[in-house]
């Protein structure tokens, strides 16, 4: 495959992903007319139109949605052979500036980190803790690591884990008042809350019939720090939501309505997508990865 073939195709990919010619221009750090231009000389070489482009819509052609999924295939195993010989021949060097969520900052996702600073010497790591979205191009970081994607199209989003969040307390606070029993118990409990500019938000519990139980309880400690939550809960303060690698690490909490799920949600590293093809990006996100696999 030729080398211009493979731009078109990046172009062709990106532009998708960014959802416009322009934003695909700005991830691309490339002039919009170039990426106008890598377009079309591409659906003139194939004879195909693989855009349907309007002054505010675009979206794939049959042709196109056929060639996107292999053009993903393709770009992934020429950046993936380039990001090897990256590692061979130059070695890991440079900061990393992370964001994670604070429920991560646990000794065993810590310890994974600390391997990836064994291997690679000359690489520095510096990490903020943010339980709020945070957008790594406007923050001036290289990837964070949070529980959802962000809207911006320009950004790339990798999959690394989805966590399944439980209800717990501490045997102290159990002592004291008990467990509850069932959903509705809950409004009788002090809970711990997420506090954030919408305020606290209900509890939705899937029974293990598959009924559904929509909770408002109003407990009286609130922060928005997920540690600071996760701390209160270990202290006997109250009951809230937490995760099996997080109750690993206290083990003086218990689970509470375990026959009850609230819903899982997905794990993200979401770094600017022009950073892509930087092999020092993606060996941090392979062990965040790795780091974060069981949350």
């Amino acid at each position: 495959m030729k080398l211009e073939s493979l731009e078109e195709l990046r172009v062709f990919s990106q532009i998708v992903e960014s959802g416009s010619l322009t934003a695909a221009a700005r991830a691309l750090g490339l002039p919009p007319n170039t990426v106008s231009r890598r377009l079309a000389s591409l659906e003139e070489r194939l004879d195909v139109k693989l855009l349907h482009r309007t002054t505010r819509s675009l979206s794939l052609s049959e042709a196109g949605r056929a060639l996107l999924s292999r053009a993903r295939r393709i770009l992934d195993e020429v950046d993936a052979a380039e990001l090897a010989v990256q590692r061979e021949t130059e070695g890991l060097t440079g900061v990393v500036q992370i964001s994670l969520m604070s429920i991560l900052t646990v000794p065993d996702t810590l310890a994974v980190l600390r391997l990836l600073m064994d291997e690679h010497p000359g690489l520095r790591l510096q990490i903020q803790v943010n339980d709020r979205p945070v957008n790594p191009v406007a923050e001036g970081l290289d990837v964070v690591v949070f529980g959802g994607t962000l809207s911006d199209s320009t950004l790339t989003a990798r999959k690394l884990t989805s966590v399944q969040p439980l209800l717990a307390a501490s045997t102290a606070y159990i002592d004291r008042h008990g467990a509850p029993h069932t959903p509705e118990d809950l409004l009788r409990h002090e809970t711990l809350h997420f506090l954030s500019a919408g305020g606290t938000f209900p509890w939705n519990l899937t029974g293990p019939d598959g009924e559904q139980h929509v909770v408002h309880p109003e407990g009286r400690f609130e922060a928005n720090d997920g540690r600071a939550l996760f701390d209160a809960m270990v202290s006997g303060l109250g009951i809230g939501w937490t995760s099996a690698r997080m109750m690993r690490s206290a083990p003086n909490l218990r689970q509470v309505l375990a026959d009850y799920t609230l819903p899982s949600f997905p794990l993200y590293a979401i770094y600017p997508s022009a950073n892509r093809r930087s092999a020092r990006l993606q060996t941090v996100v392979a062990a965040l990865h790795a780091a974060v696999v069981e949350a």
